[in-house]
């Protein structure tokens, strides 16, 4: 049975970040490393639909091809620790909402509850904001309750039924 997915959106504000907090943007060079990051945070969850590796580098090389919308580097971003990304934002412009969207906020498990998912996805809007954008869109499966309540925190709200369906807002 297909999983329902939500579309949501907010308009963008100037998010402040804490103080000494990291993020780089995304480099062509981090494909396999977005793969790994992507197959570790959603094994086991609700998005799991028992993708490999290889199916995982092939959703981040769409991506990187902007089969998702218009990919955009420099307003997506990740998080290193030691030799691995723990967390990453990637968004692209989005033509059926007229509007970025968030493709994919993902973090390892065992760096989950520390607030990374948050500060990416604040350091992204506030970089779209930068580039004249006004509106962020995302969609997020019914029933992930943690991404759920992190996106209604944040202010996002479910998008508007003709956008939702692909027409363009007025």
């Amino acid at each position: 049975m297909p999983r329902k997915r939500i579309p949501m959106e907010m308009t963008l504000q100037e998010l402040a970040l804490p103080a000494g907090f990291r993020a780089r943007a995304v480099r062509r060079e981090d494909k396999e490393a977005l793969a790994l990051l992507l197959f570790a945070a959603y094994r086991g969850t609700i998005d799991d639909e028992g993708d490999s590796f290889a199916d995982a580098l092939q959703e981040i090389e769409r991506t990187y091809r902007s089969e998702y919308g218009r990919f955009l580097p420099g307003c997506s971003f990740a998080i290193e620790e030691g030799e691995f990304l723990v967390s990453a934002c990637l968004v692209s412009f989005f033509e059926p909402h007229d509007a970025p969207l968030v493709i994919f906020l993902m973090t390892r498990p065992e760096a989950k509850r520390r607030g990374l998912g948050r500060r990416l996805l604040q350091r992204s809007m506030n970089a779209l904001l930068d580039e004249g954008y006004g509106r962020l869109t995302l969609v997020v499966t019914d029933g992930n309750e943690p991404a759920q309540r992190l996106y209604a925190s944040m202010g996002f709200v479910p998008l508007s039924k003709s956008v939702a369906e692909g027409e363009r807002p007025i």
